[in-house]
């Protein structure tokens, strides 16, 4: 029996030993200090700074701020010569078109075209031929209904001058715009079209080859000018 008890009682002693030295190391761990200020450094300079070491409130806020301190692009300056050509093509469209000056349908006035084919010196010329042919009724037609507009044009005279005037306004009003606008004049009568593009027909038949090469087609009528 006392051997028993002997036994017994080292085998407590063991156990109190065993539960000192774990409540020791425990109680040693938890009272470690943590990584200090030197060594987050030293692994930041090892490894670079990771978002991932960061709280992501933080990430978020470092987030925003680097996308709103961007610095929109310039535009380059041929981007903005691009621009401001698209610009003038589309207010001279609308000019051709949908002007107060270009809606004026009555009157012996100053052509509004003065491109490529305009000539001043065939400007008294012209003038006159509005007078004679329909004084200044850019909406007339004939009593037979072959002639119309200001300077009374044929059906077929009027369509070969909308092919006539597309090169040039291609380039003064862009392409595509040009081929819808003359297409779209092609398809109606000529008395129906503005004033710009009536007296643009005329000064582009009269001197498409030279100055005054297509006036033979206004050689006639009630006196000469």
């Amino acid at each position: 029996m006392a051997s028993k008890r002997i036994v017994r009682g080292v085998k407590c002693a063991s156990a109190v030993a065993a539960g000192v030295l774990l409540s020791a190391s425990v109680g040693s761990a938890s009272a470690a200090p943590g990584p200090s200020t030197s060594d987050v450094a030293e692994v930041v300079a090892q490894h670079g700074a990771t978002t991932a070491m960061a709280p992501m409130s933080s990430r978020k806020t470092v987030s925003t701020s680097s996308v709103s301190s961007v610095t929109p692009a310039r535009p380059s300056r041929a981007s903005a010569v691009r621009s401001a050509r698209v610009a003038a093509m589309a207010k001279y469209t609308a000019f051709t078109l949908k002007s107060a000056d270009t809606r004026d349908m009555r009157g012996v006035e100053r052509s509004l075209y003065r491109g490529k084919y305009y000539r001043p010196a065939v400007e008294s010329k012209r003038l006159c031929i509005v007078n004679r042919e329909s004084e200044g009724h850019y909406d007339v037609v004939n009593p037979s209904g072959a002639y119309r507009g200001a300077y009374q044009v044929s059906a077929q005279l009027a369509r070969g001058a909308t092919w006539m005037m597309l090169k040039e306004h291609k380039v003064l009003m862009g392409e595509a715009t040009a081929k819808k606008v003359l297409a779209n004049l092609r398809r109606t009568p000529m008395n129906r079209w503005p004033r710009y593009w009536q007296d643009a027909a005329f000064s582009t038949v009269v001197n498409w080859d030279h100055t005054g090469s297509g006036l033979a087609h206004w050689a006639g009528g009630r006196w000469h000018c």
